[in-house]
């Protein structure tokens, strides 16, 4: 069973970097938005080149995000697949 903090998405749409350009945002095909830290892409998140793949295949990918509700919630490593 997936945690809690896991959560299976499709990615819609990458909507670019912000204003200091060390985070980028990306959008899912439910209409939530998540945020990837890093460091203006000099420190890529693991399996940080799914999110792209499943943007273009439209691939189901396993997101694991921190534990701060925050919002945009912020992704800390990517798997590939749904979770598990």
């Amino acid at each position: 069973m997936a945690s809690s903090n896991q959560v299976t998405a499709t990615v819609k749409k990458i909507e670019g970097y912000g204003e200091l350009g060390d985070a980028f945002t990306f959008k899912t095909v439910s209409g939530k938005r998540y945020m990837v830290y890093n460091a203006g892409g000099t420190s890529p998140i693991k399996g940080e080149m799914l999110i792209q793949q499943s943007a273009k295949s439209k691939q189901k990918i396993c997101l694991v995000l921190d534990s701060y509700p925050n919002e945009p919630r912020m992704v800390q490593a990517v798997k590939k697949g749904a979770c598990k």
